[in-house]
């Protein structure tokens, strides 16, 4: 089908399909592909409801893609805060009929400067995400080793610290089949900025094989996927 034909079609057919994936079938190795027309009106969707602070819009591109892709069975959201990341993942299971158990961790700790107090999780209040307390790294790692069924998606942006996200990093051999993101990834040599988070996934690159990696390195605050 030529281009000029997928836009006709795309005119035609204002409604956005439940699977945005695109697929071919019987080519080995396949690497992420979605949509980009139907998962751009989701994205608009989710400004509604999240805005675009933290997640800018090829941030929430990323994250929709990476979610309506894998169709995880199992998200594992390290990073609680006010719950936007969850409520994204709940937002998008919702509109792309994908059954997925959501867990979200956070610390909760009062030390930290990214504490929510009352906030935590605030935007998955009375929703079907389950919120844990405790270190990220473990919890995450209880639930991936209970072997859930299915793709999984992991999201890591809890601590930023390099040695923090080295290790839930690690969480990636937990993983069949399914991906990682991580935010705050961005890049730029010589600035103040915290380069911790891209130095861990530059790290986990050098010793690990992915099946593939999109960067969205534009500006911060940056975000990576790791196709395992």
């Amino acid at each position: 089908m030529s281009i000029f034909s997928r836009l006709r079609r795309r005119k035609q057919t204002p409604s956005v399909p439940a699977d945005i994936a695109v697929r071919h079938h019987g080519v080995p190795g396949q690497r992420l592909e979605v949509d980009k027309w139907a998962a751009s009106e989701i994205v608009l969707e989710l400004v509604k409801i999240v805005g675009t602070i933290p997640y800018s819009l090829d941030e929430l591109m990323l994250m929709t893609a990476a979610f309506g892709f894998h169709r995880p069975a199992t998200v594992v959201d390290i990073g609680t805060h006010v719950g936007k990341s969850a409520r994204i993942w709940y937002e998008l299971s919702r509109r792309l009929e994908v059954k997925a158990t959501i867990h979200t961790i956070d610390l909760h700790n009062p030390d930290h400067p990214e504490y929510a107090d009352d906030s935590l999780g605030s935007f998955v209040r009375g929703l079907p995400v389950i919120q844990h307390l405790g270190d990220g790294y473990i919890v995450a790692r209880s639930i991936l080793t209970d072997n859930p069924a299915g793709p999984v998606l992991l999201y890591i942006d809890g601590d930023h610290r390099q040695n923090t996200v080295e290790t839930e990093l690690r969480l990636v051999q937990l993983i069949t089949t399914g991906c990682a993101l991580v935010h705050d990834t961005f890049w730029q040599p010589g600035s103040p900025y915290n380069h911790g988070p891209h130095l861990a996934v530059e790290k986990l690159l050098s010793t690990t094989a992915s099946a593939q990696i999109i960067r969205q390195p534009i500006g911060l605050p940056g975000m990576t996927y790791i196709g395992v």
